[in-house]
């Protein structure tokens, strides 16, 4: 499943939908979560990420520490 391809997302066995538009499709993508100190340090590589998704029709990034599973058809 390609990152520029926008599909479906389910967390659960729920459908992941868009809190704005109610949209099922999303662009997966992913985020650094930053901390002070890791900067601090120089370890900005060591930090967590979170996945997110955004929202084909309107644009706005959901963002998930669980990894949402791909809707295959």
């Amino acid at each position: 499943m390609s990152d520029r391809t926008a599909c479906e997302y389910k967390i659960d066995n729920d459908f992941i939908k868009c809190s704005h538009c109610k949209n099922t499709y999303f662009f997966k993508g992913s985020a650094m979560l930053n901390t002070a100190g890791m900067t601090f340090l120089g370890l900005d590589w060591a930090n967590r990420t979170a996945i997110t998704l955004m929202c084909e029709n309107c644009g706005l990034i959901h963002w998930f520490g669980k990894a949402p599973i791909p809707v295959t058809t």
